[in-house]
């Protein structure tokens, strides 16, 4: 007996029921003391993030959001203040969030989602390294003798720090290799420049993660961004390796003005070979650097004291976000060259002066010769009083 028309219509309208419940994917919770705020919801690709959806909390905080989903993707809940929620999410999940406005990003629950659950984890860990590195950067600030014996200690703390939470980090990929958070793993930042595995050999890991999700999400989104990324990476590396070469052939005193001219807030280029005559510190960080921050607020009384005898600072900043970059320099009144490129992680004058860590410094003389790394505090002023 053939089934009548109706009945393959009714069966026809069912399955695609099924097959778009199993694609909808519900996030819903509980902001408490979050009445009538503003949540965004956006999709996270390595590189970058895209708006899916927003929506008001109600007079009790509670919200709900439904999207359509076709692949595991991470995703970051947002509020007013820019404070997040990082989600991994797989179709047809019912996930749930409780938090509050005062932890929003760090305090909070999850349930629903196993994936969301290990990103968690991370998160949870990276903020308490992060809170340990703070406190040990306080007691840096509070020693005014920096011979002082404690000092040394100190970086050793400082050192232990980093170190233990790269171990997890990689204890972490190891375990979770076949899984998408092993992608927020690989990219998990100290600050918004500053990787957890941001050396050259930590490629390994990208390339191992990126292998084993081939095997199990071959076709997923965040699977071929990474692969791309990973090339970009390997040809950043070789081009580091053939400007390390060119450099070794130059005097080891490294002489000789490496120029660069890139734009200052106004959009006017500047070069250092124009200031030529003049001791210039060039001087490389980003807004979302703390401890380039710190280092720079203390060079303010180095450079008040320097400046009229022909000391100047040429400070580059490896930032992306011009509001942000210059709301950094007038909060700090940085009152010397300041000029950005402001294409991170894209940056040539990186690239041209190797720099793989924040804050780094090139002193140059008069003659425009580099022939100092790294210089602060008093050893900085001692070469000045030698240049000047």
């Amino acid at each position: 007996m053939k089934p009548s028309f109706r009945f393959i219509v009714i069966m026809v309208l069912l399955f695609s029921g099924i097959s778009c419940n199993r694609n909808r994917t519900e996030i819903s919770g509980r902001v408490e003391g979050g009445p009538d705020q503003i949540l965004t919801l956006e999709r996270l690709d390595v590189n970058r993030t895209t708006v899916i959806d927003s929506v008001v909390t109600s007079a009790a905080g509670s919200f709900s959001i439904s999207i359509r989903q076709e692949e595991p993707a991470l995703y970051i809940l947002k509020n007013e203040q820019g404070e997040i929620i990082n989600l991994l999410l797989s179709p047809g999940e019912e996930t749930s969030i409780n938090t509050s406005s005062d932890s929003f990003g760090k305090g909070y629950m999850v349930r629903g989602s196993e994936e969301s659950e290990k990103i968690k984890l991370l998160v949870e860990q990276l903020n308490r390294t992060r809170n340990d590195l703070d406190s040990v950067l306080s007691l840096v600030d509070s020693v005014k003798n920096t011979e002082d014996p404690q000092m040394d200690l100190l970086k050793q703390a400082y050192a232990q720090l980093i170190i233990r939470q790269k171990r997890y980090t990689i204890r972490f990929i190891v375990e979770n290799m076949s899984s998408l958070s092993s992608v927020y793993a690989l990219y998990q930042k100290y600050d918004n420049v500053t990787p957890i595995l941001g050396d050259d050999v930590d490629l390994q890991y990208y390339k191992s993660v990126a292998d084993s999700l081939e095997v199990v999400y071959p076709d997923n989104a965040l699977t071929r961004s990474l692969q791309a990324d990973i090339k970009r990476r390997e040809q950043e590396i070789e081009t580091t390796i053939q400007i390390d070469k060119l450099v070794s052939m130059a005097d080891e005193k490294l002489t000789g003005l490496l120029d660069l001219s890139i734009p200052d807030r106004n959009g006017k280029e500047i070069s250092l070979s124009s200031m030529k005559g003049k001791v210039i510190l060039v001087f490389f960080w980003a807004s979302g650097n703390q401890a380039s921050i710190e280092s720079l607020l203390r060079l303010r009384t180095t450079y008040n004291r320097y400046h009229d005898r022909g000391f100047e600072v040429y400070a580059i900043s490896l930032d992306n976000d011009k509001t942000q970059w210059t709301k950094s320099i007038d909060y700090n009144e940085f009152d010397w060259v300041n000029v950005s490129e402001l294409s991170y992680p894209d940056s040539k004058a990186q690239t041209f002066y190797n720099v793989t860590s924040l804050p780094s410094t090139f002193l140059i003389n008069r003659e425009g010769d580099i022939v100092a790394k790294n210089l602060y505090g008093r050893t900085l002023e001692t070469w000045l009083d030698n240049l000047i």
